[in-house]
């Protein structure tokens, strides 16, 4: 594979992730919510982070630029900050998160089936 058509693909990958998550981040299922548009439910896994991480939650992103995702059940949001494939290396970084927010890291399932690594925090009321 040439390194454009690599970089192309890539690039195809991470508007899509975008997209999804953070959401970091793209697991176990992804369905479109019919009643909110064009957004859909991802779930994470597997998660660490500080005391009270919870194991694994629903993420709803709608599409747009942002990085921050609504926690299914609460008024949370999940904002993601990097986002790893382990099968490619492939590594997208968001920014720098906001001072003194604990990181949290789950797992997840791509839409292309891949397992990605989403790292980020929660956010807001």
């Amino acid at each position: 594979m040439t390194i454009l058509g690599r970089t192309l693909g890539m690039l195809r990958f991470v508007v899509v992730v975008g997209c999804l998550a953070s959401t970091g981040v793209l697991a176990g299922t992804a369905s479109a919510e019919p009643d909110v548009g064009n957004a859909i439910t991802v779930t994470f896994f597997d998660c660490t982070g500080p005391a009270g991480t919870p194991e694994s939650f629903d993420i709803e992103k709608v599409q747009n630029p942002s990085v921050a995702a609504h926690v299914v059940g609460s008024t949370v949001l999940f904002k993601r900050t990097s986002l790893f494939v382990p099968s490619t290396g492939e590594n997208v970084i968001w920014g720098p998160k906001d001072v003194g927010e604990a990181l949290i890291t789950c797992s997840a399932i791509a839409p292309s089936g891949r397992l990605v690594i989403v790292t980020g925090f929660f956010t807001g009321p």
